[in-house]
């Protein structure tokens, strides 16, 4: 992710702690890395909107000439964070303060 450019090194203030979360049924799939997000997320300001009418969006998609539809791979990390909130998403992982510069998941 690094290598990627998907985190960055940080001189953030903020320190999220990584989880081990226990991948597929069982747990039999291996362990995920993610971001304990929890104390960033209760100062959030939810930017929450009315999911619109299916019959309203049929209507609407029906009139059309061309449809698209995307398969975006690592959901999670395709729109970007603004440079200045990026400092919300810091982590520590083996001694070093990083943080996304992508959408990371939980946050």
């Amino acid at each position: 992710m690094l290598a990627n450019g998907i985190v960055q090194e940080s001189n953030s203030p903020m320190a999220s702690p990584l989880v081990c979360v226990l991948k597929g049924k069982g747990g039999c799939d291996g362990v995920r890395l993610a971001v304990d997000y929890r104390f960033v997320n209760s100062y959030t300001v939810g930017d929450a909107f009315l999911i619109p009418d299916i019959e309203d969006v049929i209507q609407k998609v029906g009139a059309k000439r061309f449809i698209s539809t995307f398969d975006c791979r690592q959901r999670y990390y395709q729109t970007l964070l603004a440079d200045k909130d990026r400092w919300l998403s810091g982590f520590v992982r083996m001694g070093r303060l990083l943080h996304f510069t992508r959408t990371p998941f939980g946050l």
